[in-house]
């Protein structure tokens, strides 16, 4: 009975210390876990398929839609539309005057700024066309605004340059500075 009682005593102790090794050995955090715990939370909703049709006054202004949208609940809080964005703009008819196609889009809600980026184009119904890297809506001035390089085509005539300010319905634009402009006339209206 003495074995008995000492391999008991054995066997207790062993149990002790692997009950403090599992213990001891479970308590390491790593310092970016920790930190995480403490990081601003930030909220994203996604969506796919998105179709969104923008009012003013009581009347439809524009149709956006966009393969996938994510927005970002953060400190500067806005809405990323990727993957294509296509934009079409109506009169208050709900006629198109003018589409927009372009890689990506951003909304920042804070400031209402529209940002639209990657090979941007704009046509309207008179046959004019936009092409740009970049562009976007300035709220206070009531503008779209290009900053880099453009490039207009019109049935008569093609300009490029860098930077552009236009009118909401770009019936009216300015390029800040024009690098080649080219006057097109139909080979049929060239005198013989």
């Amino acid at each position: 009975m003495f074995v008995g009682i000492r391999h008991m005593r054995f066997l207790t102790f062993l149990f002790g210390i692997w009950l403090l090794v599992i213990l001891f050995s479970g308590c390491v955090n790593k310092l970016a876990d920790i930190q995480a715990l403490h990081a601003p939370f930030t909220n994203v909703e996604t969506a796919d398929s998105v179709r969104i049709l923008y009012s003013q006054a009581a009347r439809v202004r524009a149709e956006i839609m966009a393969p996938y949208l994510k927005h970002y609940q953060t400190d500067t809080p806005r809405v990323i539309m990727y993957g294509g964005v296509h934009a079409n703009f109506f009169d208050d008819s709900l006629h198109v005057q003018s589409n927009l196609i372009a890689g990506e889009g951003v909304f920042f809600e804070n400031t209402n700024r529209i940002t639209v980026e990657n090979h941007v184009v704009v046509m309207n119904i008179q046959g004019e066309r936009l092409e740009c890297d970049s562009l976007y809506w300035d709220p206070q001035r009531q503008l779209f605004i290009a900053p880099g390089w453009v490039k207009i085509t019109t049935p008569t005539q093609l300009i490029m340059g860098k930077g552009l300010e236009a009118s909401a319905d770009f019936s009216k634009y300015k390029v800040l500075e024009v690098t080649n402009s080219q006057i097109m006339v139909n080979q049929s209206q060239l005198p013989e």
